[in-house]
C-alpha cells in the first residue's frame, strides 16, 4: 500500500508540472525579482541543446498523429548514445528556460573577468532555440562557495549567474529529464479496459464507485481491482538504454484504456526479452513511444497475476 501511495503521488507531480508547463508560464513570486536574460512563452522553445565536453543533450519538440511532445537525445563520454521521452522534470526545464532568470546579472564582462570567471576556453554551452532564432550562453567555473555558474552571453558580452538547480538538471541528463510514467491521465478518468495477450482478451468496466466489474454488470471484481493496483505501479524506473529489438521482445499483455465518456484514453504493453533465468521487462505506452525497462519485481508481479485474467 505504501507503494501505491508513492507511485499516486509521483504521478500527481507528474501531472501538475504538465499542467504549468504546457500554458503560458510565470515566474513565482520568489523568483519575480530576480532579473531575466528573456522572458518567453515555454511553446516557443524548440530546442535545448547542452554540450560539455563529456555530455551532449538535446531536448526537442516533436509531433506525430497523437500530438505534441518532447524527446530528447544524449551522448554521453563512455557511453553509447541514447533517444528518450521526455517527462516532467523536462517541462519543468522548459518552464525555467522560457522565462530565464539568473541569481545574478553582471553587466559587461572585461576580458580579465571573463578568465577570471572561466569563460574564456570553456567548453560548456547552452543554446536555446526559439522559433525566431537563438540564444546562447557560455556556462563557466562555479560561483565560490556555491553550485552556480557564471554564464556569459557571447552576441551581447553580458555575464551572469545561473541557477544550480538548472545545471543539476541539465548535467543529470536523461536520469533527471527522461519520462517515468505510463500515463498521464488520472485513474478516476478511467472507464474501462480491454485487456489482450497471448492468454486470451477480457473487457472491464469500472463503476463510479471505483470497482470493476464485467462490461455487462455484476457484483464487483475484487481480485481484478488487486490487478489494477499492480499495473498501477508499473513505470520506467530503469531507463530507455540498450533498447532491444522488437522482433526479440514478447508480449506479457497489452492494456487499452477507455475514459468515462468512451473515448480512447491510452494504452501500454508489457513485454520481456524472454531471458533465462531473469528476464528484462519493457513497457510501451503513449507517453513512451518507445520500449523503456521496468523495475523486475514490479513486472514479475502483473505477469504472475495475468494467468488468472482469463
Amino acid at each position: 500500500m505504501n507503494d501505491l501511495r508513492a507511485h499516486i503521488a509521483f504521478f500527481a507531480v507528474a501531472v501538475v508540472a504538465t499542467l504549468l508547463t504546457w500554458n503560458r508560464n510565470t515566474s513565482g513570486v520568489e523568483d519575480r525579482d530576480l532579473p531575466a536574460v528573456w522572458e518567453r512563452d515555454t511553446t516557443d522553445i524548440t530546442e535545448v541543446h547542452y554540450r560539455t565536453p563529456t555530455l551532449d543533450l538535446r531536448v526537442e519538440r516533436r509531433s506525430d498523429d497523437d500530438g505534441t511532445f518532447l524527446w530528447g537525445n544524449q551522448t554521453r563520454a563512455g557511453l553509447a548514445p541514447l533517444e528518450f521521452p521526455v517527462g516532467a522534470e523536462g517541462l519543468t526545464l522548459l518552464t525555467m528556460l522560457s522565462v530565464l532568470r539568473v541569481e545574478r546579472e553582471l553587466g559587461q564582462l572585461s576580458d580579465e573577468r571573463k578568465a577570471r570567471y572561466g569563460l574564456v576556453d570553456s567548453g560548456h554551452l547552452l543554446s536555446v532555440r526559439f522559433d525566431d532564432g537563438q540564444r546562447e550562453l557560455v556556462v563557466g567555473d562555479s560561483v565560490f562557495g556555491s553550485a552556480d555558474r557564471y554564464a556569459l552571453e557571447r552576441a551581447t558580452g553580458v555575464g551572469y549567474v545561473l541557477s544550480r538547480h538548472l545545471i543539476g538538471v541539465l548535467e543529470a541528463g536523461d536520469g533527471a529529464l527522461r519520462e517515468r510514467v505510463a500515463h498521464h491521465f488520472a485513474p478516476d478518468d478511467i472507464g474501462a479496459v480491454r485487456i489482450s495477450g497471448p492468454g486470451g482478451e477480457r473487457r472491464m468496466a469500472r463503476t463510479e464507485e471505483g470497482d470493476w466489474t464485467e462490461m455487462d454488470g455484476g457484483p464487483p471484481d475484487a481480485g481484478f481491482g488487486n490487478f489494477m493496483e499492480r499495473v498501477g505501479l508499473l513505470s520506467v524506473g530503469e531507463g530507455y538504454d540498450n533498447p532491444p529489438s522488437p522482433r526479440d521482445l514478447m508480449l506479457v499483455l497489452r492494456m487499452d484504456y477507455v475514459s468515462v465518456d468512451a473515448e480512447p484514453l491510452g494504452f501500454f504493453e508489457l513485454l520481456h526479452d524472454g531471458g533465462s533465468p531473469l528476464k528484462t521487462y519493457y513497457l510501451v505506452s503513449e507517453t513512451t513511444r518507445i520500449p523503456g525497462r521496468v523495475p523486475r519485481l514490479l513486472a514479475e508481479r502483473v505477469e504472475q497475476a495475468v494467468a488468472d485474467l482469463y
